[in-house]
């Protein structure tokens, strides 16, 4: 009989241990003290004190430089986001009281992780690789080997791969294949070469004839300059001769005056040769 009582004393504190009371449930935007239920400090704003059956939570603003995002019951709120240039970053849009300062990469520069603490250049895509998909603040530069009928010879981050030249579009010959770092080379095809050679050989030709006309004709006017300063020459002496003998003079076959004087008896004219050389 006395067994009974204490068996349902024993079962009583076992189910009390197992099935405590419920907590008390509050709202989205609440927490429970104390089996109260107190309103969460909105974005922007600390918690100072709890609320209490007379009174309600109390909040302050964050201070300059400070920031809350969420309803939240913190005691502190956090700093702003130093962006430092050192690093290469700069700051994208200021912080506010509930919103972080946003942070970037310079130009030329992406972010090393997806918190972007610090950031690294973009990386080049080597020659016979092609830009895939150009570099981002936050993403690195997406490189792509060159197909086969593709090309790149030079390290950039910008350039995708170049199709090689078509030499039959231009009318030419293909004299090197292209590879996957130099572009096709064209050239001209046999016939072509003697049709370009024939009009090039021709000017060559009608030049140097051209050259050695010039020159005979240059030669001949140098020949014919001293003859004519000689004869040129002779007409001053002609004229000194003259003056000192004034008497009546010829011009000889040979080019030389002669002075007439008159004779002896029977009036016969005399003849004296003057040379004029």
């Amino acid at each position: 009989m006395v067994r009974l009582p204490l068996q349902c004393l024993c079962w009583g504190f076992f189910l009390t241990a197992v099935h405590p009371e419920p907590a008390t449930a509050c709202g989205e935007k609440q927490y429970p003290v104390n089996s109260l239920c107190c309103d969460l400090c909105p974005p922007g704003q600390k918690l100072l004190n709890d609320c209490t059956e007379v009174s309600k939570t109390e909040c302050q603003s964050c201070g300059k430089g400070e920031f809350l995002s969420t309803w939240n019951r913190e005691k502190y709120c956090h700093e702003h986001r130093y962006c430092n240039p050192n690093l290469g970053l700069r700051i994208q849009s200021e912080g506010t009281l509930n919103t972080d300062t946003t942070c970037v990469c310079d130009e030329g520069q992406h972010c090393t992780s997806h918190t972007c603490e610090s950031c690294t250049p973009h990386s080049l895509c080597l020659p016979g690789f092609g830009v895939k998909q150009i570099a981002t603040g936050v993403l690195d530069t997406i490189c792509e080997p060159c197909p086969v009928g593709f090309f790149s010879n030079v390290s950039s981050a910008f350039e995708k791969c170049h199709p090689w030249t078509s030499c039959e579009r231009k009318g030419l010959v293909e004299q090197h294949v292209g590879t996957n770092k130099t572009d096709a080379v064209c050239g001209f095809q046999s016939r072509m070469r003697t049709l370009v050679a024939i009009p090039i050989t021709m000017g060559v030709l009608f030049a140097v004839l051209l050259v050695s006309a010039c020159i005979r004709n240059m030669t001949k006017k140098r020949q014919l300059r001293p003859c004519t300063l000689r004869l040129k020459g002779r007409i001053p002496w002609r004229r000194l001769i003259r003056r000192i003998f004034p008497g009546p003079t010829r011009l000889s076959g040979a080019g030389d005056l002669m002075l007439v004087s008159a004779g002896g008896p029977g009036g016969r004219q005399r003849e004296s040769h003057l040379s004029a050389g």
